[in-house]
């Protein structure tokens, strides 16, 4: 009777130990695969992430390469040396000879919403004017997508093309 229970415990020991290296394993390829510093990285649909992996991709320097409206009506470059700067709580936005932008500069907390596209995903909303400002689409080779969460002035979406600085 003893050798029964003896070799259960054995046997229970052995699914522990075997179901927490399967969880330790799970957890690392998940680590490695939200990473977003490497620079062959790509998330085709980063608004469907958890929020704190869209935290840890979007947070740094990004270089502001293109504003365009969706529709493809139109497509504009920033000045130059525009750099954004996106922290756990700010977005700090500078121009050239690191003159601070004000208009695109602003705390931020997370908050879940539905989009123009019809799904939900966590938006980025602008404390200073109680808005959502950005929703971030993807990531391909170091280049963040981004979405305005409300329409512009004639109807259509703004979005942004933000490079990673390393």
């Amino acid at each position: 009777m003893f050798f029964k229970f003896y070799q259960a415990k054995i046997f229970n020991n052995k699914m522990k130990i075997n179901i927490i290296k399967i969880v330790a394993i799970v957890l690392i390829l998940m680590g490695s695969t939200f990473s977003c510093k490497n620079d062959d990285f790509n998330i085709e649909n980063l608004y469907a992430q958890p929020l704190p992996v869209i935290q840890k991709c979007v947070q740094g320097k990004w270089k502001w390469i293109e504003t365009y409206g969706l529709c493809g009506v139109f497509a504009t470059k920033p000045p130059s040396n525009t750099i954004v700067n996106i922290t756990k709580d700010s977005v700090v936005t500078t121009g050239d000879n690191d003159a601070l932008n004000q208009a695109c500069t602003f705390s931020y907390r997370w908050e879940k919403d539905s989009v123009q596209w019809g799904y939900t995903t966590f938006v980025m909303w602008n404390n200073e004017k109680n808005k959502g400002e950005w929703y971030f689409d993807k990531i391909q080779n170091d280049s963040l997508y981004i979405h305005d969460f409300t329409l512009g002035p004639c109807g259509y979406i703004l979005s942004y093309l933000f490079k990673r600085i390393n």
